[in-house]
């Protein structure tokens, strides 16, 4: 599974700037992470950041400023290389190629830990493994903010055998939507909760991303350019999106769900 997405992140290392300002779904995706990392970072300060599954450092970069110490692990050497040299005026960044299942730090290091873009869901045999190990490295009362895939979206409508595998998939979330070749496994809500609870964290907040955008379907706003008349509407409810991803029921049917937790 870990050489499948990293191949996969290496193909997509020339071409992920451009598609993460072009794609409709990216770019709402960009700004609910904005949102949150607002709320996380302005006005704080944190000794230690650790940045998990940190790809060309988007995120990173941004830590940077609100960390003593910020360190991004991933499994995508390509990607980590762009991120090396996207923060190379950070002498207090570093980058090192590790497995979120196996994070060699010690317990109760870090007081923030970010983990944007699928991570855990990628990690469709050992996602609980990854969070125990994130649990484990974060001291008491560290924040803690990831995205997964989501169960329940609008985007099921134009795929009917998924929207079978979802149905049939009880009290929990299914592995069966891919992209670029990589398998994702999705979550419901009680599912992350539970998981949480049993590694001692708790969700402080819970938000949706392309929640009505999902009702344009793939091709249009994973694929398309966003100045076509599909990429424009896809935008439009993205807006919405944005200022609702908060809400129940709203945040309950993002395509991805972002989870603010702590540890207790």
């Amino acid at each position: 599974m870990n050489h499948e997405v990293a191949l996969a992140y290496k193909r997509l290392t020339e071409d992920y700037d451009r598609i993460i300002e072009r794609q409709p779904f990216f770019i709402n995706a960009y700004a609910l992470y904005d949102k949150l990392l607002h709320r996380i970072l302005d006005g704080h300060r944190y000794g230690m950041i650790l940045d998990v599954g940190c790809g060309n450092a988007a995120q990173t970069v941004r830590l940077a400023r609100h960390g003593d110490e910020v360190i991004g692990v991933d499994i995508a050497e390509d990607l980590l290389a762009v991120a090396r040299e996207r923060c190379r005026d950070f002498a207090h960044v570093r980058f090192m190629k590790e497995d979120a299942r196996n994070l060699p730090f010690p317990d109760r290091t870090f007081d923030c830990i970010l983990s944007y873009g699928d991570v855990l869901s990628h990690i469709t045999d050992g996602y609980e493994q990854a969070l125990f190990e994130i649990s484990r490295v974060s001291k008491p009362g560290a924040l803690i903010s990831f995205e997964v895939d989501n169960k329940w979206n609008a985007g099921l409508l134009y795929k009917p055998r998924e929207l079978w595998d979802v149905i049939r998939t009880r009290g929990m979330g299914h592995a069966t939507r891919e992209w670029e070749g990589m398998r994702f496994k999705t979550f419901t809500h009680r599912e992350l909760a539970g998981l949480l609870k049993r590694h001692g964290l708790e969700i402080t907040q819970y938000h949706g991303h392309n929640i009505l955008a999902s009702f344009i379907p793939d091709r249009y706003v994973l694929e398309q350019d966003r100045r076509t008349v599909w990429g424009r509407a896809a935008l439009g409810l993205g807006k919405i999106d944005l200022a609702v991803s908060g809400m129940f029921p709203f945040n309950r049917f993002g395509f991805n769900i972002m989870v603010v937790a702590r540890k207790r």
